[in-house]
């Protein structure tokens, strides 16, 4: 890099900076090399005022960190190949609690439209033996389609909570079905509760 080819002081591999290094020129970096670039953490000053504090990868800021400009602004949060992507990476779901549930799946699918369907199945049959179904969600308007239950034009991060009570595959006992979970990432979505 250019603006910190000046001096340098710290540990080389290969007549390259490599290790733990401080590299100096227009601008400043100190922290991790490899291979004569910043990679791994570090702080780069620019000669304006404004650093970089974080990750870098092959020169570039990668992962977590936080620029300061020399006005104070600042951002903060995560970088990918020198570009700032946003506050934090969220998982596209959350589960906050899953009860009598043998398996569930989460499908991003393909619309126009925000859309999020629940399918319940049991031995390959959509709502077999359900009683007392009942949805609770933060936005949306709930639908019914056929034996899909979902949510229209949702507002994301959406809140949902599904319950109902189920009769085993003898229907000699019933048991409570909680599923409780957070979807972070906007789009349609198809969830599939087995129980």
């Amino acid at each position: 890099m250019e603006a910190i080819s000046g001096e340098y002081s710290g540990k080389c591999r290969k007549g390259l900076a490599h290790g733990y290094g401080i590299a100096s020129g227009t601008d400043r970096y100190e922290g991790e090399f490899r291979n004569g670039l910043p990679h791994g953490p570090g702080r780069y000053t620019w000669a304006n005022g404004d650093y970089y504090r974080g990750g870098w990868k092959k020169g570039l800021k990668e992962g977590e960190g936080r620029l300061v400009r020399a006005d104070s602004s600042v951002m903060e949060g995560i970088w990918k190949q020198d570009s700032y992507i946003g506050k934090k990476l969220l998982a596209a779901y959350v589960i906050h609690k899953s009860m009598s549930l043998t398996r569930y799946s989460f499908r991003k699918t393909i619309s126009t439209t925000y859309d999020v369907k629940v399918k319940l199945i049991r031995g390959g049959i959509e709502n077999s033996g359900v009683e007392n179904f009942m949805i609770a969600h933060t936005s949306g308007s709930q639908y019914m389609s056929g034996s899909q239950t979902g949510i229209h034009n949702p507002l994301f991060p959406l809140d949902i909570k599904v319950t109902f009570t189920a009769w085993n595959m003898f229907r000699t006992a019933k048991s409570d079905v909680i599923f409780d979970f957070t979807i972070n990432d906007p789009g349609s979505w198809e969830i599939v509760l087995n129980y």
